[in-house]
C-alpha cells in the first residue's frame, strides 16, 4: 500500500548523506559487535542488566529478529545498534510479561529492542536514524504495528514520537526480557504515522519521510516507495 506522498518522493526528495551508515548484522563477529554496544550502553547506569547483554543471545540469531548496527565513515567502527523483531513464528519478546489487546495483535506486528549508543557524540542523530532505519525495516517487511518498550526516565525523550499507550499514560509493567525492569509500553501504526506527523506538524516527519538517506539498510526508503508505487499501479490496472 503506498501513501499519499510516495509518488511524489520518488522525483522530489532531499537525499541526505550520513557520517555513518546501518546495515543488518550478517555473522557472529557482527553480532558481537551490537552485545559489546549494548554492554557499555546499558552498563552505564544499568550495569547487571549490561553484564548480561555483553554477548549475542539466542534471539540475535533467530530468523525473526534482525539486527541492526551502525557504523561510523571515519574508522568503520560499531557506534550504535537497534534490534527488531517481526512476530512469525513467535509472539513478541514484551508478550511474556504483558498480554496486548487482541486489537493491537491483528495483522503482523514487531517489537523495536535493544537500541544501544555507546558515545555520547551524535547521540540524538543516531537514535533517531536508528529508530528510522527500524521503522522502513518494519515496513518493508509489511508489518501493521510496532511496539516499543521504554523506561523512566528515556520515556521522555520518546515525546517527540507522538507515540501511543498501550496501557494507561505513564503506567509501567516489569519487562521479563530486559531484566525485570518496569517500561511504558508505547505503540504507533506504521502506514498511519506518516499523515498523523504531517497533519501535527511534527518535525520528525521531514527526518523521516520527506528526507532520503541512502546509507540507511542499502537505501531501504527509496526502494520500499519504489515497490509501494509498482504495487499500487498494478491494482489500479
Amino acid at each position: 500500500m503506498a501513501t499519499l506522498s510516495a509518488v511524489n518522493f520518488l522525483f522530489d526528495s532531499s537525499s541526505q548523506l550520513l557520517p555513518f551508515w546501518i546495515a543488518i548484522a550478517q555473522n557472529d563477529r557482527e553480532l558481537e559487535l551490537a552485545a559489546k554496544a549494548r554492554q557499555i550502553a546499558y552498563g552505564k547506569h544499568l550495569p547487571l542488566l549490561g553484564e548480561k547483554l555483553a554477548v549475542p543471545d539466542a534471539d540475535d540469531r533467530n530468523p525473526d529478529f534482525a539486527v541492526l548496527l551502525a557504523f561510523s565513515k571515519l574508522d568503520g567502527s560499531c557506534i550504535g545498534t537497534v534490534r527488531v523483531q517481526i512476530a512469525n513464528q513467535q509472539q513478541l519478546r514484551l508478550e511474556e510479561s504483558y498480554a496486548l489487546p487482541k486489537a493491537l495483535r491483528t495483522g503482523r506486528i514487531a517489537e523495536v529492542s535493544r537500541l544501544a549508543i555507546p558515545a555520547r557524540s551524535n547521540g540524538l542523530a543516531l537514535r533517531l536514524m536508528l529508530i528510522k532505519a527500524a521503522y522502513w525495516y518494519s515496513r518493508a517487511n509489511l508489518v501493521d504495528r510496532c511496539f516499543l518498550c521504554v523506561r523512566y526516565p528515556v520515556d521522555r525523550q520518546y515525546r517527540r514520537f507522538d507515540l501511543d499507550d498501550v496501557l494507561q499514560p505513564d503506567e509501567f509493567v516489569a519487562m521479563k526480557h530486559i531484566g525485570m525492569i518496569p517500561h511504558r509500553i508505547l505503540w504507533f501504526d506504521v502506514f498511519h504515522i506518516e499523515a498523523r506527523w504531517l497533519l501535527s506538524a511534527n518535525p520528525l516527519h521531514s527526518v523521516y519521510f520527506s528526507s532520503s538517506h541512502p546509507d540507511l539498510l542499502q537505501n531501504i526508503q527509496m526502494r520500499t516507495l519504489q515497490l509501494e508505487t509498482q504495487n499500487q499501479l498494478r491494482s489500479i490496472g
